[in-house]
């Protein structure tokens, strides 16, 4: 192998540990949303936005599965095994590219369904649940504190674990309604899932003209020690 094989060798070995942890990273992710989602199971919006969260998973497993067969490949100097790898990163990238252009343009329906998710949490009149849900995001009420009405503001809303500690009116009338700081939250998330995503179809590109070309090496060295022989 030419040393400038040897260089890109390295490198693409060097990427796939890296593709490693970022499948992991993305397997975490994907786990940690869809855990968070399954809290308010039951609801019928969960099914439309469990979607997201399980893409997300899928696509770590295959980004971790495909950086260990290549690592394992370029370990061995195989071309066919080298060339197969190349395959699944392509594949890899038409998935990858496919569903960030789906996050990108279903942005505004999967933030819609997180303010009904949340509008959906109040109507069921789970005090203790949504209680979980004002003390986390440090929120009050579905749209505010004034939701309550002429019923007492539980102590969730000034961040207490208990609904029946007092609550006073100078701290529950500052904070905002739930629905807007649950759409924040998955708002901010959506911005890093996107150009995450972006960033790795990018990086996955390279990879792709990378493997190839190192495939295409080994190809000719395994000709010419043919012919030697």
């Amino acid at each position: 192998m030419g040393c400038l094989s040897g260089i890109v060798n390295f490198i693409l070995y060097v990427v796939n540990v890296v593709f490693l942890i970022v499948g992991i990273l993305l397997i975490v992710l994907g786990s940690i949303m869809l855990a968070d989602i399954n809290r308010f199971a039951g609801m019928s919006e969960v099914e439309h936005t469990n979607t997201i969260p399980i893409c997300i998973t899928v696509i770590g497993g295959l980004i971790f599965v495909v950086s260990f067969f290549g690592c394992y490949g370029l370990f061995r100097q195989s071309a066919c095994m080298t060339g197969a790898y190349t395959s699944m990163i392509f594949v890899l990238f038409i998935l990858q590219l496919v569903l960030t252009c789906w996050v990108f343009v279903n942005r505004t329906a999967f933030l819609n369904d997180m303010r009904s998710l949340v509008t959906s949490l109040w109507n069921t009149s789970d005090s203790e649940a949504f209680g979980v849900l004002e003390v986390t995001f440090n929120c009050c009420g579905n749209t505010g504190y004034d939701n309550y009405g002429n019923r007492t503001v539980p102590g969730t809303c000034c961040g207490f674990a208990n609904l029946q500690t007092s609550c006073s009116s100078q701290i529950y009338e500052t904070k905002p309604g739930c629905n807007d700081k649950f759409e924040e939250f998955w708002y901010d998330n959506m911005d890093i899932i996107r150009w995450s995503g972006l960033g790795i179809v990018l990086f996955e590109l390279l990879v792709f003209i990378f493997a190839g070309a190192l495939t295409n090496c080994m190809r000719r060295e395994n000709a010419g020690r043919q012919v030697s022989a």
